[in-house]
């Protein structure tokens, strides 16, 4: 457990910043740490490895989903391509979203927080004639 601890400080100091990145970019501000891409995976097994593996290190997770022999199924995860939240798990203290992705009939596991599905369109108004 103790060697746990520090991960979960690095994984909540991520969830924050990604926290604060979309409560800016709502806001219309330019993002904070927006650079940092979210890491997703097929499997919630897998990315809890990848995160146990690297210590939560966000620059070598994304080495080691790029690197060609990787076979863990993981790729980052942009905004842009999630539909919806499809699940929802706690493990082990830790919180995990599952999302959809357009093009993928696989949800994609990221650390819960990572990655907020877009706000839905409103629905035109419709007029009373």
């Amino acid at each position: 457990m103790r060697r746990l601890l520090p991960l979960f400080a690095v994984l909540a100091a991520m969830s924050a910043a990604t926290s604060a990145a979309t409560s800016a970019a709502a806001q219309g501000a330019p993002a904070k740490g927006a650079s940092e891409p979210a890491i997703g995976c097929t499997s919630l097994a897998n990315l809890r490895s990848l995160l146990r593996d690297t210590k939560g290190d966000t620059a070598a997770a994304l080495a080691t989903i790029r690197d060609p022999k990787s076979d863990l199924g993981c790729s980052t995860v942009e905004r842009a391509a999630v539909t919806e939240i499809t699940d929802h798990i706690s493990l082990g203290g830790r919180a995990y979203d599952c999302l959809a992705i357009k093009g993928t009939a696989v949800c994609h596991w990221v650390v819960a927080g990572a990655v907020a599905p877009p706000e839905p369109k409103a629905a035109p108004a419709k007029s009373k004639k």
